[in-house]
């Protein structure tokens, strides 16, 4: 019963009835001849065969009609199913649709977040690495003013560490000039130094020249204490050497100083470069992370979309279908209501055409004529002209009143 079916159910129209009927129907012109033909050979009324004739035509059509409209049934729920399923399956598409096409959205969402997120990660990189470039040059001047210096503290130190060495070993009394003998190279190297005050050298120089500063020139005024003449060949470099050893404290513990605070500048470098390194390789780690996430859902969106196409696809083909089954099982409908009422109609016409015949005013002259005009053997042509006399004319006028109303053919060939 599916649409385009060979079944010649679908095949009528509204004008045409099966070949069966139509061959029984055009035998109905013969209907005169065989009340002819009866009546000479039979005692059954010629009007109760075509009766019969009639009520045989109409137990036919009414069979017909009732097996036509029992398959036409059966498409009609063979149209509602289609209908139906195909129905569901446009609206579940369309729902799958929208789903996927949230679903891509989430996936160009994310993906711009992942891209957003490995740019700035990206960019903190390479900012993060032009800081530890910066800090290390920071760091590497640090360290050689930091060499320079210490040196230098470590230079002063060991010089003063010397004269204080040589002017303690002179610690007796001697001639004055022997004394400057022996103690000028070891002052000399110490007035030579970066680190030494200049009033310190300033001092020293003038005891180098004159054996003995002036209290006015000497940084300490404790340092040395004006001798009398009669002992000029004591020892007298006494204030010289509490001058050294306070220079000598002063380094030591500037040294100090700056080497603990090279510590600190070394371990605060140390915290940056880490923190630096470790923000690197965490940025590192999650731009890999990202850029795998980012290309699943690159991957995933593309799976959603070939997925989404293929949907619309199968949609359209659906909906096609449908319009094709549902303009089909439309045409269809229509002819089926068609011919159920014309055959109703001609099932009624014939129906009114027995009453008609089984009147007892057609009966009975049906009869008085029709037997004596078979008995005397009247030729065809006589017979017809007879038949469609007063008796059957009532009759072939109603049928052809209702085949023109109607447009049967069935009733136009009775």
């Amino acid at each position: 019963l599916k649409p385009g079916s060979s079944n010649p159910i679908w095949q009528h129209r509204p004008q045409s009835l099966g070949r069966t009927k139509l061959q029984m129907m055009a035998a109905a012109p013969m209907l005169l001849l065989l009340l002819a033909a009866a009546a000479s050979g039979s005692e059954v009324s010629p009007l109760a065969k075509v009766t019969q004739l009639l009520t045989d035509m109409h137990a036919k059509g009414v069979a017909e009609k009732e097996a036509e409209e029992h398959k036409f049934s059966a498409f009609s729920q063979w149209c509602s199913d289609q209908d139906r399923t195909k129905t569901s399956e446009i609206q579940a598409a369309s729902e799958h649709m929208e789903m996927l096409s949230a679903e891509i959205q989430k996936a160009e969402s994310q993906i711009r977040g992942h891209s957003d997120r490995i740019s700035e990660l990206e960019h903190d990189v390479s900012r993060w690495a032009r800081d530890q470039k910066s800090a290390s040059d920071v760091r590497n001047k640090e360290q050689a003013d930091f060499r320079a210096t210490s040196a230098d503290y470590q230079e002063s130190l060991d010089a003063l560490t010397g004269a204080i060495a040589t002017l303690k070993k002179q610690s007796f009394d001697r001639p004055q000039a022997e004394l400057m003998q022996v103690a000028k190279s070891a002052l000399l190297q110490v007035t030579s130094l970066n680190l030494v005050p200049y009033a310190s050298k300033k001092a020293l120089a003038a005891f180098l020249q004159q054996g003995q500063p002036g209290v006015e020139e000497m940084p300490d005024d404790n340092l040395f204490n004006k001798a009398p003449q009669a002992h000029g060949y004591e020892f007298q470099s006494g204030g010289v050497i509490d001058m050294l050893e306070k220079l000598n404290d002063q380094f030591s513990q500037k040294k100090y100083e700056l080497e603990k605070e090279e510590m600190g500048t070394a371990h605060a470098y140390e915290q940056i470069m880490q923190q630096l390194t470790d923000n690197t390789e965490n940025a590192k780690h999650e731009v890999e992370k990202k850029t795998v996430e980012r290309s699943e859902t690159q991957q995933a969106k593309a799976d959603k979309e070939g997925e989404k196409a293929q949907a619309e696809s199968d949609r359209a083909e659906d909906q096609k279908y449908l319009d094709e089954t549902s303009s089909l099982c439309t045409l269809k409908t229509d002819d089926f209501t068609a011919r159920q009422k014309l055959r109703g109609e001609e099932i009624q016409a014939i129906s009114q055409a027995i009453d008609i015949m089984s009147s007892d005013a057609v009966s009975g002259a049906g009869d008085e004529h029709l037997p004596a005009l078979a008995q005397q053997g009247t030729a065809l042509a006589q017979l017809r002209s007879i038949a469609m006399g007063d008796i059957q004319s009532r009759v072939a006028a109603f049928l052809a009143e209702r085949a023109k109303v109607l447009d049967s053919r069935v009733l136009q060939q009775i």
